[in-house]
C-alpha cells in the first residue's frame, strides 16, 4: 500500500505591512491599537516529534506527479512515495477504483458512496494525514521560495518575506491551491494572516516552529455520519505526556470531515494536531 504524503499550524499573525525603512503603513493596517499589540501572542515552539501513521491512499502520489496541472504539483517539487510492507496494515481501501481531479484529490465517484465504514475509515486516514501535511506546510513556514533581502513588515515588526514563484502573484493564488485540497466551505482565516499582498506582490510570513513533541499519531476511530455531501468521522490524535507529566501519556478525540461535491473531494472540519 502505497502512502501519500503532500503538504502542511496556524501561527497567527495580525497583518499590516510597510517597506523596511518606511514609516508608511497601508491603510488596512491603521487601526491596529497598543492593546491588540499587548494582546497578540506568537506560538511557543517545541521540539520535533516524528509522526506515525496507519493507512494510506493507495495510487495517490503517482497520479499527482503525472496529472497535477494546477501549483499544488509543484508546491512541494517531488511527492514523496512510501511503500508500506507491513503485513499489519490495512489492505489496499480503494482497489485502483479511484480517478483523481487535477489537484491530484480522489474524486467522489460512486464506490465512494456505497463504500462500507471499513474503507470509508481507511481513506479517511489517509485524507487526514494529507491534510495535516498540506496545512503544516501552508501555515507553518512557506512551500514556496522566498527572497530574504524583500521583504515588508506590519505594525508589530514582523517580517514577511517576498514568495518568488512565477505562478504565486497574490493571496488570491495561495487561496486557489490551499482550496485545491481543503474546503473553501471552511474557510481558515489564517491565510489572510499569513500572506500579504504589497505592491503587487505576495509576502509570506515564514514563521517557524517544531511540532509538539509528545505528539505521536493520529487514528481515524469511526463514521460518526454521513450526508449527501460530507461524511464525518472521529479522530483520536495520541500524545505521550504534557510538559507537567511527561511520561503520562493520553489521547484526545475529535471530528474531522470531507467534504464532496460536483464529484470532488476536500477536506472539511480539521484541526492540526501538533
Amino acid at each position: 500500500m502505497k502512502k501519500f504524503l503532500i503538504m502542511l499550524i496556524a501561527l497567527t499573525a495580525l497583518c499590516g505591512c510597510e517597506k523596511k525603512e518606511n514609516t508608511s503603513q497601508p491603510d488596512e493596517f491603521s487601526t491596529i491599537t497598543q492593546e491588540d499589540v499587548e494582546n497578540s501572542a506568537v506560538p511557543e515552539t517545541s521540539t520535533t516529534a516524528e509522526i506515525q501513521t496507519t493507512a494510506s491512499i493507495t495510487n495517490v502520489s503517482g497520479t499527482v506527479t503525472q496529472t497535477a496541472t494546477t501549483e499544488i504539483s509543484t508546491v512541494f517539487n517531488t511527492v514523496s512515495t512510501t511503500i508500506q510492507q507491513d503485513s499489519d496494515r490495512q489492505p489496499d481501501p480503494l482497489d485502483n477504483s479511484f480517478s483523481y481531479d487535477e489537484n491530484g484529490m480522489p474524486e467522489a465517484d460512486q464506490t465512494l458512496a456505497e463504500s462500507d465504514d471499513r474503507r470509508l475509515i481507511a481513506i479517511g486516514q489517509s485524507l487526514f494525514e494529507i491534510a495535516c501535511d498540506f496545512q503544516w506546510k501552508f501555515t507553518v513556514g512557506c512551500p514556496y521560495e522566498i527572497d530574504t533581502n524583500s521583504t515588508v513588515q506590519n505594525g508589530f515588526g514582523w517580517t514577511y518575506y517576498k514568495i518568488i514563484n512565477s505562478n504565486i502573484h497574490s493571496l488570491a493564488d495561495i487561496e486557489n491551491i490551499y482550496y485545491g485540497v481543503f474546503s473553501d466551505r471552511y474557510p481558515n482565516e489564517d491565510l489572510k494572516m499569513l500572506y500579504l499582498d504589497f505592491e503587487g506582490d505576495v509576502y509570506a510570513l515564514n514563521g517557524q516552529r517544531e511540532m509538539n513533541p509528545y505528539y505521536s499519531f493520529s487514528r481515524i476511530k469511526d463514521v460518526q455520519s454521513r450526508t449527501d455531501d460530507k461524511i464525518f468521522f472521529t479522530v483520536e490524535n495520541y500524545f505521550e505526556g504534557t510538559d507537567m507529566n511527561p511520561d503520562e501519556s493520553y489521547s484526545e478525540t475529535e471530528t474531522f470531515s470531507i467534504v464532496t461535491y460536483d464529484n470532488k473531494i476536500r477536506i472539511g472540519q480539521f484541526r492540526l494536531p501538533y
